[in-house]
């Protein structure tokens, strides 16, 4: 194990944590001042909740994105579906100023600050200064998450606490301290409170303490049972620790420790039904699909799920050097223990999300969880290139692998860096959605309740109470909007399928007086019946 740099490379540990730490906040300030406002709904949503958090509305919200939970009405509890850390991070910033660049600083520190968490995980396996950069600097470029990383979301929180859980758990097999079991679980519980697949960081820290104590017999006569007990009682104290107040307030508004409002998306058989309204699903449901259809999804799932480790973890042109630096290490007893936890969770995290979660795992809920993995791929992908070089050298006597080396990083940091740049233009503008719903706000009264594609969106950008569009036909939608007193209905080009009519042909539909059309987006006055 390299873990231990040589006295010759003291000085350059003690700067350059400062200096990648500088790059990393420039870096994501770039991006920062270009993103004026969320540029999807989760980032609404959060970013709304931590606004009425930071006004002292606490865990309220008067959005209804989703009706698996059958919300009563509005104002609603908040994060019935979605865990609140996120929000509590975006209120932090608002308590500063009421202005989404306040609500996005929480975040930016964070992204800028994440290569100091890639460093650290880089000093456990690299001597030599161009390893550690390299590393650190493919972890700064962001890749699929750049254009995430910034604002409200689940992204940047999860990176750190779940990429801080594996290193202590990548401890706990080499340094016999207790208190990584305890820091393990703090940051479990933290990844559990930002991400409901957090809790799979708990399941790891499990399944290190079983294996490390494989056989009981052995252990037991040993040391006593109380001994052996220690480490996942300190595991699971750190888990309670953060999440002990986060129970006890679900079981005071639901009844429960936890909403299951997301075990219902297991049942799912299309992922439009997450906006399904008067409906439930169960397993009985799920099996009515069919077991033709049950196995192509699960069968879509895992490729999907490949599909996204190699395109999204491994920005493709990294993957093959992220196999051959884990394959290489892996056979290393001392290396293999420092990965044996992040490959866990690498391997729960996507038969979760593939063959348990299909339908929320393809379509973000992969993305988003593995995001607590980069830091660690870009160090293995560091390894892989080292390795890759020193067999090209074996082929081209000429080369000289120790001046190749560095010069093969520089160029794949640059490519990391364009392709990261490409996707935050490719998708980071959303000023045509915020410029109509700004319209909206403003000619609609006070007392109005829409229904939208992106309620949190409208909420953000009016103040108006919003709600979901259901993926049901016109009476279901009605009924819909009379419980909740829905007055307008806003359309855009992504509606629910069953309104395919609907948004076809918007004149003299009965119920429905279109008030504007624009760009796509269609607004409706509901006719009260």
């Amino acid at each position: 194990m390299t873990s231990a740099l040589s006295s010759s490379s003291a000085d350059w540990r003690r700067t350059d944590w400062l200096w990648l730490a500088l790059i990393g906040l420039l870096f994501q300030a770039i991006w920062a001042v270009q993103m004026p406002t969320p540029t999807y709904m989760d980032a609404y949503y959060y970013s709304s909740n931590g606004q009425r958090l930071a006004a002292g509305e606490g865990f309220t919200e008067l959005v209804i994105w989703q009706y698996l939970d059958d919300p009563s009405g509005l104002p609603a509890p908040s994060h019935s579906y979605w865990m609140p850390l996120t929000s509590i991070l975006a209120a932090a910033g608002y308590s500063l100023k009421d202005g989404f660049w306040a609500a996005q600083l929480p975040f930016w520190l964070l992204a800028g600050l994440l290569p100091l968490l890639a460093y650290w995980i880089s000093l456990q396996f690299f001597s030599e200064r161009w390893q550690v950069w390299t590393a650190v600097l493919l972890t700064t470029s962001g890749g699929f998450y750049t254009r995430f990383l910034n604002q409200p979301s689940t992204f940047v929180p999860f990176a750190w606490a779940g990429g801080l859980c594996l290193l202590f758990l990548a401890f706990t097999q080499q340094r016999p301290a207790k208190k990584w079991w305890l820091l393990a679980g703090i940051t479990a519980g933290l990844a559990h409170l930002t991400r409901a697949d957090g809790a799979l960081l708990l399941v790891v820290g499990g399944l290190i303490w079983l294996w490390g104590i494989r056989d009981w017999r052995l252990e037991i006569e040993k040391r006593p049972l109380i001994s052996n007990l220690q480490s996942p009682i300190l595991l699971l104290f750190g888990y309670l620790l953060v999440m002990t107040p986060w129970f006890i307030r679900n079981w005071r508004v639901f009844g429960r420790p936890l909403p299951t409002s997301g075990t219902q998306t297991v049942f799912l058989t299309t992922y439009d039904d997450l906006f399904a309204y008067g409906r439930s699903f169960d397993l009985a449901h799920f099996l009515d699909w069919g077991w033709g259809n049950i196995l192509q999804s699960k069968l879509n799932g895992l490729l999907l799920a490949g599909g996204t480790f190699v395109a999204v973890c491994g920005l493709v042109f990294l993957t093959p050097l992220i196999v051959w630096g884990w394959l290489k290490w892996w056979r290393d007893e001392g290396k293999r223990s420092y990965l044996r936890p992040m490959s866990w969770y690498a391997l729960l995290l996507f038969v979760a999300m593939s063959l348990v979660f299909t339908l929320p795992g393809g379509r973000g809920g992969l993305l988003h969880s593995s995001v607590a993995l980069w830091p660690w791929l870009m160090v293995l992908a560091t390894a892989g290139l080292g390795y890759a070089v020193d067999w090209m050298a074996t082929k081209l006597p000429h080369w000289e692998p120790q001046t190749a080396k560095p010069r093969f990083a520089m160029l794949f940091i640059i490519v990391a860096f364009a392709i990261s740049a490409v996707l935050f233009y490719a998708r980071a503008d959303s000023t045509l959605e915020a410029e109509v719903y700004v319209e909206v706000g403003e000619m609609l009264p006070e007392t109005a309740i829409v229904m939208a594609g992106n309620a949190p969106g409208v909420y953000f950008h009016t103040g108006l109470p919003a709600l979901s569009i259901p993926n049901e036909p016109i009476p279901v939608l009605q009924a819909a909007a009379a419980r909740y007193g829905v007055t307008h209905l806003l359309l855009d080009a992504n509606h629910p399928q069953p309104l395919n009519e609907l948004y076809a042909k918007p004149i003299n539909q009965p119920g429905f007086n279109l008030l504007f059309a624009r760009d796509g987006y269609q607004l409706y006055e509901l006719a009260n019946e």
